[in-house]
Order: structure tokens, then sequence, then C-alpha cells
């Protein structure tokens, strides 16, 4: 197996690039470090050099060489085979086009922005377009890890139980332990969101009713997902949370090393949910996502 790890020269990405190589060092994979040359994204227009953006695509080619050997020297430290690879253009684009042309590709591996919220937008945006457009799974990683827990959001959909067969075959091959977490939407703060509950006639038999209808899918689920572990030789404790998903998620996601969660929508959706959403923004979280 090959992972591409996308470099940018920032702490984060080397970051993912050490995370990715402890990774490797269990599961017997290939690295590919990938840095894209972004001087094409700069206009002459913008400034009085007609040759500003001959210039800055020779800087940015300078620092790419940089970055890919201080990847090579991290790839020998942890005795990870690496190979390097600059390329030029917008780099979502790029990591997309790399990946989709070498099928032997089955992880991409990118960081969070080392300086915060806000400030990022640009790179921040590179991280949400390749998870939103990859066919396979992308690791966005917020601090060098290696994995000894994994945690698998888990809901009733096929793509959870995607992720779940993901994370069962990446805890055998790591030793990591595995917890699943499933969220039932609080019904009752769902319909008073929706209208007031003084307007609605008997209220509590929708909110009874809903409930109920919520805990079997919890149920469902856990079924489902037990028994694709179970077939995998590996027993997970499940916990069942109440309340907004995604703060949910983001809380006992704190007590792992990685989160493992299936976006719904599929490829063509081109646009991250909400989840998603806070996940990235969030900065903190090591998230692998599938869809």
């Amino acid at each position: 197996m090959k992972i591409l790890v996308a470099l940018d020269g920032s702490d984060a990405a080397f970051h993912a690039m050490r995370s990715a190589c402890l990774m490797a060092q269990k599961t017997r994979s290939y690295i590919t470090a990938f840095y894209v040359n972004k001087g094409v994204e700069y206009s002459p227009e913008e400034t009085s050099w007609t040759s500003i953006k001959e210039r800055i695509a020779r800087e940015l080619e300078t620092f790419g060489h940089k970055v890919i050997h201080r990847a090579y020297e991290i790839g020998r430290a942890c005795e990870v085979p690496v190979e390097g690879i600059i390329s030029d253009g917008i780099p979502a684009q790029e990591i997309m086009k790399y990946v989709k042309s070498h099928g032997i590709i089955k992880l991409i591996v990118m960081g969070h922005s080392s300086k915060g919220r806000g400030t990022q937008e640009f790179v921040e945006s590179i991280t949400k377009s390749v998870v939103a457009q990859s066919r396979i799974p992308v690791f966005v990683v917020s601090r060098e890890i290696e994995i000894k827990s994994i945690l698998i959001a888990v809901d009733d959909s096929d793509i959870s139980r995607k992720a779940v067969a993901y994370g069962g075959a990446l805890a055998q091959s790591t030793g990591a332990r595995i917890g699943l977490l499933s969220v039932m939407p609080d019904a009752e703060a769902a319909i008073n969101e929706y209208t007031r509950i003084a307007e609605v006639p008997n209220i509590g038999r929708h909110i009874e009713s809903s409930e109920k209808d919520l805990e079997e899918i919890v149920q469902r689920t856990l079924a489902a997902t037990r028994d694709i572990l179970k077939s995998m030789d590996i027993e997970a404790p499940a916990i069942v949370r109440k309340g907004r998903p995604s703060d949910e998620i983001l809380s006992e996601a704190a007590h792992y090393d990685l989160l493992i969660i299936g976006l719904r929508g599929g490829q063509q959706q081109k646009r991250l949910g909400g989840i998603a959403n806070r996940l990235l923004d969030s900065h903190d979280r090591n998230t692998i996502f599938l869809q």
C-alpha cells in the first residue's frame, strides 16, 4: 500500500509526515511525499514586477526541494521508504490528479493549518477540498501521533459500515483498541427547533414516538457494527450519547488518538457537511474521513 503525504513546508505538514511514517511502519506501507509549487496562482498584475510569477515559482521550487529533502530525512529516521514528487499547479487539483492516476495510493495524509483559524483560510481550503473530493480515505492530522486508540463514529448508513470495516482493519495492523460512538439526536430539542411547543397539540406523543424510533435506529446500528467487528475477531465497547452529533463526536474524540468517520453525500457532493466542517475547523482532532 502507498500513502501520499501532502506537504507545504508547515509544521503541521511535517507532523502529518511523521504520523504517516509511524503508521507505515506497522502497515508495511510506502510513502510518497508530495509538494505542489503553486506559483501559477500568483499573477503579475498584483505587483509592478512583470516577472513576479516566474520569480515566485523559482523560489517555491527551491523551497519544495528543501521540503522533500526533510521528508526523506523523516523517512530514514523511521526506516520507511519514501519517494518525493514535486508538481506545479493548484494544490488540491494536483493532489487529486496524482491520486486518480496512481491507483496504488490508498490513503492521503494532510496536516491542519499550524497557525490556527482564520489566518490560514487558503491552506485550510486545500484540506477541505481534498476531503470533499477524495474517493479514498483522507487522514487529517493535528499533531504527530502513533495510533494506539481509535474512535469510530457510527450511524445507520452504508458509509458508516464502511468506516467500521476500515477502522477494524487499521486496528488489526496497528494493534490499536477501538471504541464506538453512536449519537442519538435529542428529539425534543429537534421538534422544539422546528415549531413552538405551545402551538403543537399532543407534542408529548410526537416526542415519545420520535425517541422510540431513534432508539431503534441506534440499536440496529450497534448490532450491525458489532457483526462487522465480530467477523474480524474484534470486540469494542459502544458509547451512546444524546445531543448534537458534532458536539458529542468532538467531545468523545478528545479521548482517542484517532477518529474515523464516514461522510454522507458521496464524492460527487464536493461539499462538506456540518460535522466534517466542525472537525476540520477545530484544528485539534486527528481524523480519517471516508466516503
